[in-house]
C-alpha cells in the first residue's frame, strides 16, 4: 500500500433500534456515519438482521454489509454479508456453519471481555477456530484495555485478522472507532473486505462515559414503554 493509497474508515459492529439495547433510528445511524467520516459500517442487530436490511434499503449508494450479532449457546459471534437470520442459540460450530452456508464472514466480538457475560472466552472460540475469519482487537465497549489487549494477542498467535469496532448502541457514538483499510480492497464482497482489513489499521478510542450507559437506558425505555 503506497502513502498515497486512499483509505477508507470502516465500523464492522453497529446497533439499530432492532437490538433490544438500543433506541438508534437507522437513518440517524447512516446520517451520523457519514458525518463522522466513516465510509462503510456493518450493522449487526442482536439476533436479527431486521436493522441492515432496512439501513442497506436506505443507504442511498452508502455501503453497508447486513450483519448480525448472534447469541449462541457459548457467546456471541458476528455474521456479516447475511441475507436470513442465523437463530439463537445455536451451539457456536452450528452458528459459524450457517453464517458460512450463506457465504458470510464469521468474526468475534469482544472476545476475552470479562465484564461481557456474553463473550466467548477462550474455550469456546477454539471450537470455532477454523471457522473465524477476523476478531475484533478493540471494541469501544469492552471496559478493561487489558481485555482488547489479549484479543490482538490471540489473533497474532492464529494469524487472524483484527479489526476496531465502536459496538455502537447510539448515533453519537459513532466514528470514534474504525479499522482504516484500501479503498482499491473494498467491492462489496466477502473475499474483498477480507483482503482489506488484514491490510488494515485499528484506531480506537473510547466514547463519552455516559454514552457507554446507552444500553442499559435503551432496555429499560423499551421495557417500560
Amino acid at each position: 500500500m503506497t502513502e498515497t493509497a486512499l483509505k477508507v474508515r470502516i465500523d464492522l459492529h453497529v446497533h439499530t433500534r432492532h437490538s433490544h439495547d438500543s433506541a438508534a433510528p437507522v437513518d440517524s445511524v447512516l446520517r451520523r456515519c457519514q458525518d463522522s467520516g466513516l465510509g462503510m459500517v456493518a450493522i449487526t442487530d442482536h439476533d436479527n438482521i431486521r436493522g441492515g436490511l432496512e439501513a442497506r434499503e436506505r443507504a442511498a449508494g452508502f455501503p453497508v454489509i447486513v450483519g448480525e450479532e448472534i447469541k449462541s449457546a457459548k457467546g456471541d459471534i458476528i455474521g456479516l454479508f447475511l441475507e436470513e437470520p442465523v437463530p439463537s442459540r445455536l451451539s457456536p460450530q452450528e452458528t459459524a456453519r450457517r453464517v458460512k452456508d450463506q457465504g458470510g464472514l464469521v468474526g468475534v466480538p469482544h472476545p476475552f471481555d470479562r465484564v461481557r457475560p456474553t463473550a466467548m472466552g477462550l474455550r469456546a472460540i477454539e471450537e470455532i477456530l477454523p471457522w473465524v475469519d477476523f476478531l475484533e482487537g478493540y471494541n469501544a465497549h469492552t471496559f478493561l484495555s487489558m481485555d482488547n489487549r489479549r484479543g490482538v494477542e490471540f489473533a497474532g498467535a492464529h494469524a487472524l485478522p483484527v479489526v476496531a469496532c465502536s459496538d455502537s448502541h447510539s448515533a453519537l457514538e459513532l466514528g470514534r472507532t474504525f479499522t482504516e483499510v484500501p479503498a482499491d480492497e473494498l467491492n462489496g464482497t466477502p473475499e474483498g473486505l477480507m483482503r482489506a482489513i488484514r491490510r488494515g489499521a485499528c484506531v480506537g478510542r473510547r466514547p463519552n462515559p455516559w454514552l457507554m450507559l446507552t444500553p442499559a437506558y435503551a432496555k429499560l425505555c423499551k421495557l417500560v414503554a
